[in-house]
Formats: C-alpha cells, sequence, structure tokens
C-alpha cells in the first residue's frame, strides 16, 4: 500500500516526510504495487504534490542514482519511466524532464546512462516496450506493459523557474516598456498643458 506523502515546512520551503528521500536535489518514494507501466506513469504524475517539485516516475540519469534507486530505497523489482514503443530499439524517458529524450538506440545523446542486464534489451516476443529494473543483478530489462514488478518509484524533480525568454518575449517586453512609457510622457504633457 502507498504510504502517504505529508509536507513539513523547513526553513520555509514544503519537504516530504519520512516517506520520500532526498538523493542529489531530488526526492523519491518507493511505493509496493502490482500495476501496469501506463499506471504506474500516471500514478507517480498524480503524486503528492511538493512546492517547487514535479513528481514523475523514476528516470535514471548516473550510475550513483541507479545506486541509490535499486540499493538504498528499495531492493525491489520497479517500473522505470523508459519506453521504445514509438520506435522499436530507440528508447526514450517518457517522464520528467527527460521527457523524450533518447537515453540508448539510435539518436541517444552521446554519455547517456544506461543499465541493461546482459543481452538486453531483447524485445523478447515481440512486445517488450517498457524498462524495469531486473531483481536478480539490479540492471535494466525490457519487458511488456502488463508485467507486475511490485512497485515503482516517484521522483520529484526540482521545476526550473525563470528561464530565459525567447528573443521574441524580449522584442515584445521592450515594445511594452516603450508604449507604457509614451503613454506616460503624454499624460504629463497633457498635465503640464492642462
Amino acid at each position: 500500500m502507498r504510504k502517504l506523502l505529508a509536507l513539513a515546512l523547513c526553513a520555509g520551503v514544503a519537504m516530504p516526510a519520512s516517506a520520500a528521500t532526498q538523493f542529489n536535489g531530488h526526492w523519491y518514494e518507493y511505493v509496493q504495487d502490482n500495476v501496469t507501466w501506463q499506471q504506474a506513469l500516471a500514478a507517480a504524475a498524480a503524486a503528492t504534490p511538493i512546492a517547487g517539485y514535479s513528481a514523475h516516475l523514476v528516470t535514471i540519469t548516473s550510475a550513483g542514482e541507479d545506486n541509490f534507486v535499486a540499493n538504498v530505497l528499495t531492493n525491489n523489482t520497479i517500473w522505470l519511466a523508459g519506453t521504445d514503443e514509438d520506435v522499436e530499439g530507440v528508447w526514450k524517458w517518457a517522464a520528467g524532464p527527460e521527457t523524450g529524450q533518447i537515453f540508448f538506440g539510435p539518436g541517444a545523446l552521446p554519455g547517456s546512462y544506461t543499465n541493461w542486464n546482459g543481452g538486453e534489451p531483447n524485445n523478447n516476443g515481440g512486445s517488450e516496450n517498457y524498462l524495469h529494473t531486473n531483481i536478480n543483478a539490479g540492471n535494466w530489462n525490457d519487458v511488456y506493459a502488463t508485467y507486475s514488478p511490485g512497485g515503482y518509484v516517484v521522483e520529484w524533480s526540482p521545476v526550473v523557474r525563470g528561464a530565459v525568454p525567447e528573443p521574441a518575449s524580449w522584442a515584445m517586453m521592450i515594445g511594452g516598456f516603450a508604449l507604457a512609457g509614451a503613454a506616460m510622457r503624454r499624460r504629463v504633457a497633457v498635465a503640464r498643458f492642462a
């Protein structure tokens, strides 16, 4: 059964209570539940919010994170947010800030982290399009969507705010300031002659 995630205030920032664990600026919570990959993906995205973070099915982008999730947080087989359902052999992240990023196969970003078990991914039977950790080795395996690994991990990633505006946004903002300035000068001029 899923643990309830409570919010606590610590130095003015909402932080999860004991149900979640922090690693590398992200929060993680293991959820023991026999669900399909699609159900895990949806449930993780709908997890209890944490201020300043977005919830998603876990993505693994480094050996340290992989070790943390597999050996520290849980030693169970879990769903990960990877899939090649769109194009066979092209593995992408389907959640989190990495959504759409290819991590394995043609078009993968240089240096992308993977931890496939020997001989994987193999698309055994032609329908293994979803990623989970392999309990016997802690390595990754492709499997069919309705496989029940016994759980999944919710990851809360920091939300990036205050990104630099696009050039068109800058032009609109500068134009708006110019119009506001012109209107203010007009009001001052009208007030002087009144």
